[in-house]
């Protein structure tokens, strides 16, 4: 198969464009993140920890476990972030040994603010849809999520 024959292949596979839309919005939802909230050092590897943390606090071992990574690649992100003051380390009560996660006190209303940004692109989207297409495919993405994640 020649390259011009491949990029035709691409461009009519559905799963292929999707993973690209995916990649082109998470970029720019990342690009609008770092801008609003000013961390020009804030990377998708920081971003990528913030479903496996509760807002009540998580050990640094069972974010690793969520996310299915060694704990010392958990521990430096978690560094990194506590730096650019994303997070707070605090040692757990219970153990010395173990560190429990939190995010600062503003971090729920970061999340919210950085989920806004996504808000945004969707009204991009939108106009660029048109309302009735985009809540047709909305409903289609969602299905497939839905059917995939069984």
């Amino acid at each position: 198969m020649d390259k011009n024959n491949f990029d035709d292949k691409k461009s009519t596979s559905l799963s292929h464009q999707l993973i690209k839309i995916g990649r082109l919005i998470n970029e720019q939802g990342l690009d609008s993140v770092r801008n609003v909230f000013n961390l020009p050092e804030l990377k998708q590897s920081h971003l990528d920890l913030f479903p496996h943390i509760d807002f009540e606090g998580t050990s640094i071992s069972e974010i690793a476990k969520r996310k299915g990574v060694s704990k010392q690649s958990v521990s430096k992100l978690v560094k990194e972030m506590a730096h650019i003051k994303i997070l707070s380390i605090k040692t757990d009560p219970g153990d010395s040994r173990s560190k429990i996660v939190f995010f600062k006190t503003s971090g729920f209303y970061s999340i919210q603010k950085a989920f806004e940004e996504l808000i945004t692109i969707d009204r991009i989207i939108s106009t660029h849809l048109g309302k009735k297409a985009y809540k047709s495919t909305l409903e289609n993405i969602s299905g497939l999520i839905d059917f995939f994640s069984d």
